[in-house]
């Protein structure tokens, strides 16, 4: 019986408890899903290119024949050895062929699910909270702490040190999901390859300026007023691999630092200073004269009411992540018309 929050689930899967035979990873974010089942698997069987070790089963097909799962765990693999079971939940049911199984742990055999996010009353996850023998795995986007925590650990094992400063920069140009964070990484690493440390002109080199490529042109489409281009520039964050909720998060900051800029400004400041302070703070790199003119056009009120828009927005698609691009696209659509009408206030 186990619920493991997002941030307890390294402990746990650093040494896989025995007596659970039965894992379920669900959450916002995929590629973490996807890392940690991969993680479980691979520590559970010899080979995972080896379709006798590792079965993999479509959840809707498993809910039509719920006898398959308690074959596929009793069966004795043909050379001896574990077996992993991986099960991809779909729509359907899948609370009877489990029922039928988790009374015991498997002899021989773990078996992984990999679900989207799950509402705290869903079926599947109370059985997997429930069952002495199974763990129920939350997997969300990484806090920024968490982040850090990741940045060092890999640079670190790498080789390479990177100061707190930089680490913050970094942190903020990744998180959309695990996958494409490890991915960033990655690349970071390689670019720096031969290196003692890891400075920001590395990072805004490789993994600021990506990101820019990626968010920037649909963030600043939006906050500009550049309804003709909301669409075309979001179809190809997520054609790039941008997560919409990654994409919503990011304009919501961007949001957050126009409205500190603004608010300096009915302080006194300058508005260049007012934008330089705000920008840094957020780490935002974006050209001097699109902030300014998004500056012009938001007041402060419009801007707290599109950061509301966008915090409900975000909440939306970590709900259902199946339109998770619908809601994302209207969300700018609606800060573009905003930004439309404070042009002609």
């Amino acid at each position: 019986m186990v619920a493991v929050r997002h941030w307890e689930a390294d402990k746990l899967l650093a040494h896989l408890p025995e007596h659970i035979g039965f894992y379920l990873f669900f959450g916002a974010d995929a590629g973490l899903v996807n890392e940690r089942l991969r993680h479980v698997i691979a520590k559970s069987i010899d080979d995972v290119n080896d379709a006798f070790q590792l079965v993999q089963i479509d959840g809707d097909e498993l809910a039509s024949d719920t006898g398959r799962l308690a074959d596929e765990v009793n069966t004795i693999g043909l050379f001896g050895g574990r077996r992993a079971i991986r099960v991809k939940a779909g729509n359907r049911n899948l609370i009877p062929a489990f029922e039928a199984v988790m009374d015991t742990r498997p002899k021989d055999a773990v078996v992984v699910v990999e679900a989207g996010a799950l509402k705290k009353d869903s079926a599947l996850r109370k059985l997997f909270e429930r069952e002495r023998h199974a763990a129920a795995v939350e997997c969300s986007h990484d806090s920024p702490e968490q982040l850090r925590a990741l940045i060092e650990n890999e640079t670190r094992k790498s080789g390479l040190s990177i100061d707190r400063e930089t680490a913050e920069l970094l942190s903020h140009s990744l998180g959309a999901d695990r996958l494409t964070t490890r991915a960033e990484l990655d690349k970071l690493l390689l670019y720096t390859h031969g290196k003692e440390r890891i400075t920001q002109d590395d990072v805004e080199a490789i993994v600021a300026d990506a990101s820019a490529l990626n968010l920037d042109a649909a963030i600043n489409a939006a906050f500009s007023g550049r309804l003709d281009l909301v669409d075309e520039t979001m179809q190809h964050a997520f054609a790039s691999g941008s997560d919409p909720g990654f994409l919503i998060g990011m304009a919501g900051r961007h949001a957050v630092m126009l409205h500190r800029a603004r608010l300096d400004s009915a302080k006194g400041m300058t508005r260049e200073a007012a934008l330089e302070k705000a920008s840094r703070r957020a780490f935002i790199f974006g050209r001097k004269e699109v902030l300014a003119a998004q500056f012009d056009r938001w007041p402060s009120e419009a801007l707290a009411r599109a950061i509301e828009i966008l915090g409900r927005a975000l909440q939306d698609c970590r709900k259902d992540a199946r339109l998770s691009e619908v809601l994302a696209t209207r969300a700018f659509w609606t800060i573009a018309n905003a930004a439309r009408r404070g042009a002609r206030r």
